[in-house]
């Protein structure tokens, strides 16, 4: 079995200054160096273009079949011309299909157009597909640089057909980090089945949704719960008495994952939960109150990670980033709406390779890699935003890593044997090669003779 290299980190720390920032990188094959950065977007333009990225998130655009739908896809002739300038809209007054690679290029380009930033990222890209490694990069953002932190930095892409973190045959991870002034969680490391809170609503989810939802996950988890690698405790009702009542009587679990809306309301985000009489949007900061020896928070919400840039610039104010800035060490949110299909698949590949005792890194970045290929639309892939507390940069795991599996013992014995039948002939010379209590045999019939056979331990 080959083994992985270790992951090449690289560190880039973003410091606001004007409209743009002063970036600081640093890797150990490169040393620190210093770039600036220019606004990618005009900052007045970011939340319209991550409402224009929400709007491919669903399948029926351009077609609004619902009002909800009708207000999403609505544009303004003012905001149409402000996408036209950005080239992210069509003649037709629709978001182009391509626009997240347009801005993915954007992005670089901005990264990328100070020389220094240029040298820097190219080396330690050459360095890693040299070695063979994962290039695992982090971003570090300040409380005070909400506009940057924002924009969606997981599309960064090239001239290249594929996107940075998936370019030049590379499987590539990005996470960000809050630079915060608090004292770090320790690490956590259990052992046994990954044990996991599925918390999934039925306020503002229709039964038919819902149940694809469902469906779709324990599908995609079945593998695991088959092979003993997880547990799933599933709650019911999804309400805030049973949710509490879970942490702290069942708990504490790896995992939480909630399936269901979220929203930016003003500078605070906040989940739907269940009640008799419909929804009860729960703040962050009460879910933050509930995470105390969680692993991983999977938000697979709508905004679950979105920053509301328009409202007072609060970097802390998304769920993501408040259950991070509570103490919890690993929170997987959305920034803009997900799908159920790719929430499912995207699950499916984190939790395998936790449960393996693979990096959350790596996990993403299979989820990525996955949804980039299955979806003929590619618009999910960089949904997925990874919010980590350590300031390592190394690989973040939930379980030792497991042993490679071996073949059942009739497995085994079945490749160890081998026959060689001399029909009518003669066999002159034969030499067998085999392991140490492997059966080699050799038969002669129908009058077949067998003249010299040497047998010999071990293989070329």
């Amino acid at each position: 079995m080959l083994s992985t290299p270790d992951p090449i980190a690289l560190e880039l720390n973003f410091i606001p200054q004007g409209e743009g920032a002063i970036i600081r990188w640093e890797a150990a094959v490169l040393g620190v160096r210093l770039s600036r950065l220019g606004a990618p977007i005009p900052p007045e333009d970011v939340a319209l273009v991550l409402r224009a990225l929400d709007m491919l998130q669903d399948p029926d655009y351009p077609l609004a079949r619902t009002a909800h739908q009708e207000r999403q896809f609505t544009l303004s002739s003012d905001e149409r011309a402000r996408l036209a300038d950005l080239k992210l809209i069509s003649s037709h007054g629709h978001v182009v299909n391509d626009a997240p690679r347009r801005l993915g290029r954007r992005l670089f380009a901005a990264l990328t157009e100070d020389v220094a930033g240029r040298v820097a990222l190219d080396a330690v890209r050459d360095h890693a597909l040299a070695t063979g490694a994962p290039l695992h990069i982090t971003l570090g953002f300040p409380p005070e640089a909400a506009r940057l932190a924002a924009l969606p930095w997981e599309l960064l892409w090239d001239a290249g057909p594929a996107p940075l973190l998936l370019g030049r045959g590379m499987q590539g991870s990005l996470t960000r980090r809050l630079d915060l002034a608090q004292a770090l969680p320790p690490p956590r490391r259990g052992s046994g089945p990954l044990r996991i809170l599925a918390i999934s609503p039925m306020a503002g989810i229709g039964p038919e949704l819902r149940q694809v939802e469902r469906a779709a996950r324990q599908e995609a988890l079945a593998p695991l719960l088959h092979k003993g690698l997880a547990l799933v405790h599933e709650l019911e009702p999804a309400n805030r008495e049973a949710l509490a009542d879970a942490v702290s009587l069942h708990g504490p679990f790896d995992i939480i994952h909630f399936y269901g809306h979220g929203r930016l309301r003003g500078p605070e985000g906040e989940l739907l939960l269940d009640t008799p009489r419909g929804g009860d949007w729960f703040s962050a900061g009460a879910m933050a109150s509930l995470v105390g020896g969680v692993g991983l928070v999977a938000l697979f919400a709508c905004q679950g990670a979105s920053i509301n840039v328009g409202a007072g610039e609060a970097l802390l104010g998304g769920v993501a980033q408040t259950l991070v800035a509570a103490g919890a060490p690993a929170v997987l949110g959305m920034q803009l709406a997900v799908r159920a299909s790719a929430a499912a698949r995207a699950a499916a590949c984190i939790y395998h390779a936790l449960a393996t005792g693979e990096s959350l890194q790596h996990g993403v970045a299979l989820a990525r890699r996955a949804l980039f290929v299955s979806e003929r639309d590619t618009t999910s892939w960089f949904v997925p935003t990874l919010y980590l507390r350590e300031r390592s940069g190394g690989p973040y795991c939930l379980r030792p890593t497991l042993p490679p599996s071996t073949p059942n013992a009739a497995a085994q014995a079945q490749r160890s044997q081998q026959s060689v039948i001399a029909r009518g002939g003669t066999i002159r010379a034969l030499r067998i090669q085999g392991q140490p209590g492997s059966t080699q045999r050799v038969y002669a019939s129908a009058g077949g003779r067998i003249a010299d056979v040497v047998m010999k331990q071990g293989v070329n």
